[in-house]
């Protein structure tokens, strides 16, 4: 396709290492499971792939740490046809690592060890990586709210591609509904604001107190019940529908419509087409297991043909 349009995606790459469990143990017993397997992950590696997959013109912009995980994660985004020269290793903080533990029911257990890892130290001068790119569009992960001094080079680089760029943003929310510490809720709503598209889920809208603003574009994700348009005055302006697929694993579903709604829009789609491609992508991708499980492009067509959409 002549002329591209350039996505870039500032957020977190974390490797996912996966084991099943014969049980799980009690606190202070032990348990066996099957060697780890690895894989990419994090909400922002994850968004970046999907967007490579259906074969926009990406770019990351994510801190690592220089060390064996860290050199993985940058490498493997090229796997996904992304761009990864925004993708500093720092030589001083280690990389981000998720545990997840299924049981034989395929309940998951899930250990986010990324608490002070590489991601968190994102400077102004990696977020200005965007210079380069001149890109078309930014989606921000709200997984880099809350995290220092990642939040604040965000903050500072940011607003100076307010109509430049068109802004996604999804809020990712890394905290219990009821338990939002008020610093990371305020920054949240600042980012929401600065914003031309959010993609919220709405156990998230309602945590974050998120509403949307005049002349944006504002879509409630609500998993298997589908998602919704708001208006500015918070009216429900049109649905996409679920589709009818059975999920064999629902993880990265979010993060598939985020990467899918972004492609469609960026390539002329309207709003609620774009939407509906989305649900299509998310809902092909729960019935694979992983968190990078965006369908190809072709795929995504031919169910909205067989859909008559």
């Amino acid at each position: 396709m002549a002329n591209k349009k350039k996505v870039v995606v500032i957020g977190d790459i974390f490797a996912d290492m996966l084991t099943h469990i014969i049980a799980y143990p009690n606190c202070g017993d032990g348990t066996y499971g099957t060697p780890l397997k690895r894989n990419g992950g994090g909400t922002g590696g994850n968004i970046a792939a999907g967007l490579g997959v259906l074969g926009m013109d990406t770019s990351i912009i994510c801190r690592l740490g220089d060390d064996e995980v860290g050199h993985y994660l940058k490498d493997d985004m090229q796997n996904y046809h992304v761009n990864n020269e925004g993708i500093p290793l720092d030589p001083e903080t280690a990389s981000g690592l998720v545990i997840i533990a299924v049981t034989p029911d395929g309940e998951r257990t899930i250990w986010v060890l990324a608490n002070g890892s590489a991601y968190e130290k994102l400077k102004p001068e990696d977020v200005r990586y965007l210079d380069k790119v001149q890109p078309d569009a930014i989606f921000v992960s709200g997984v880099m709210i809350g995290i220092h001094p990642a939040e604040e080079s965000i903050f500072e680089v940011l607003p100076s591609w307010k109509g430049r760029a068109r802004i996604y943003f999804d809020p990712n929310l890394r905290y219990p509904p009821d338990a939002v510490p008020p610093a990371v809720r305020a920054s949240m709503q600042k980012l929401c604001a600065m914003s031309d598209v959010v993609l919220a889920g709405q156990s998230e809208m309602d945590a974050l107190a998120l509403t949307p603003s005049e002349g944006q574009t504002f879509i409630v994700k609500r998993g298997k019940e589908g998602s919704y348009l708001m208006d500015s005055a918070g009216n429900v302006v049109f649905r996409a529908l679920p589709t009818e697929h059975v999920a064999v694993d629902a993880t990265g579903a979010g993060d598939t419509y985020a990467a899918a709604f972004v492609c469609a829009e960026m390539e002329g789609s309207s709003v609620e087409e774009a939407m509906r491609f989305a649900s299509v992508a998310s809902g092909i991708s729960v019935t694979r297991s992983g968190a990078r499980s965006m369908p190809q492009r072709e795929e995504i067509d031919e169910y909205l043909k067989k859909a008559g959409e």
